[in-house]
């Protein structure tokens, strides 16, 4: 299977039967993956809800340049049973492991290894299950990216909202914060929450720099 081609100005987009083709992405922060939306569909608050799942539990021995394409695949939300010698069309809705690896346009791939992990499916209460290692295999610069200081999301895949790298460590930014400089951008990221960790006000917006506060898959 050939990693399908991309330009420097595309998001990745899965279509698959499995979401009635809905369009869906892939993101990335260091060692943990994402499915995520690319479009607001209309959402109200568009920055609200862009997390569909998380996909993995960071894999801290695995060297920087393998976790960059390759996770085990634990997600946080269910994801169906999957046998790769199944080539029947069963519906599997919004399952993770069947959206990766069944999207009209390949983005991804089963390496063959299997191991075990403690679920993060709170259905599942910590009981370890078997984790599918996933490589994907579409360029990086085709995964959705946030702003790590407004929390805001690229849309739509034109090339007039992708975000440009600040620094390294997967850390990007908007046009806005970037005119507005590192100094003020940093001013703006500080949230109630993050100066008074104890107070019990919420932060509306999903984020990828701090997946404890993920509001999709609460």
């Amino acid at each position: 299977m050939s990693s399908p081609t991309i330009t420097q100005a595309e998001i990745i987009q899965l279509r698959s039967r499995h979401f009635a083709s809905i369009p869906l992405s892939l993101s990335r922060f260091q060692r943990r993956w994402f499915l995520t939306f690319p479009r607001t569909y209309g959402l109200p608050d568009p920055d609200s809800q862009r997390i569909v799942c998380a996909l993995n539990t960071p894999d801290y021995s695995a060297p920087p340049e393998h976790a960059s394409t390759r996770f085990w695949l634990n997600p946080s939300c269910r994801s169906q049973r999957y046998n790769p010698s199944d080539k029947t069309t069963r519906y599997a809705a919004l399952s993770p492991i069947h959206l990766l690896l069944d999207s009209e346009n390949p983005v991804a791939r089963l390496t063959g290894r299997i191991r075990s992990e403690r679920s993060n499916d709170p259905h599942d209460e910590g009981k370890q299950i078997a984790c599918y290692e996933v490589e994907v295999i579409t360029p990086e610069v085709g995964l959705l990216r946030q702003c790590y200081y407004c929390l805001s999301w690229e849309a739509g895949g034109s090339a007039a909202t992708r975000f440009s790298p600040n620094g390294s460590n997967d850390i990007y930014w908007c046009s806005l914060c970037e005119a507005a400089g590192w100094v003020n951008s940093t001013f703006r990221k500080f949230r109630l929450q993050d100066m008074l960790p104890w107070s019990n006000v919420e932060d509306t917006k999903d984020n990828l720099y701090s997946p404890a506060r993920l509001i999709s898959t609460s």
